[in-house]
């Protein structure tokens, strides 16, 4: 009778755990808010744009890429530990940063309706369009910047 009593026991235990589960995971499913920059992604694009500057000494060794710069969005909006993620050149990184440090108050992110800290990351394309331009005694070393070379492109 007891080894009856234990295996019903045993029975009712393992067919109620998957309803457990069931519970657990319905009461972890959170509503996430990732933060925002005040006037969305079109806002922060026109800034960030607006704000680079190609760094000189980049320029004059034609460097280029993505530069991928990450940062925490704190549970007042204000952004903290900018940080470099992946790296193109030291003067491209330095001004990733820069632009990015300068963004300001951002909507912080949420969890269920409270406020938390955040991490994010953004991606910042360095190109610059160069003309090449061969010399009259044939000399390829000469290049000039086009008119409308040394733009910020961003591509999210």
């Amino acid at each position: 009778m007891k080894k009856i009593f234990i295996l019903f026991a045993a029975f009712v235990l393992f067919s109620m755990l998957p309803a457990c589960e069931a519970f657990a995971q319905k009461k972890t499913k959170d509503k996430i808010e990732q933060p925002e920059y005040p006037g969305g992604l079109k806002a922060l694009h026109k800034f960030i744009a607006s704000e680079v500057r190609y760094p000189s000494e980049a320029r004059l060794n034609n460097e280029i890429g993505e530069v991928l710069v990450g940062f925490t969005v704190g549970i007042d909006g204000h952004i903290t530990g900018v940080r470099v993620l992946k790296s193109v050149s030291e003067s491209l990184d330095k001004e990733a940063m820069r632009v990015i440090s300068k963004t300001g108050y951002w909507y912080p992110g949420k969890k269920n309706g409270k406020p938390v800290r955040f991490e994010m990351s953004i991606p910042i394309n360095f190109k610059v369009l160069f003309e090449h331009r061969r010399t009259v005694d044939g000399d390829d070393d000469n290049y000039s910047v086009g008119d409308d070379a040394l733009k910020d492109v961003m591509s999210w």
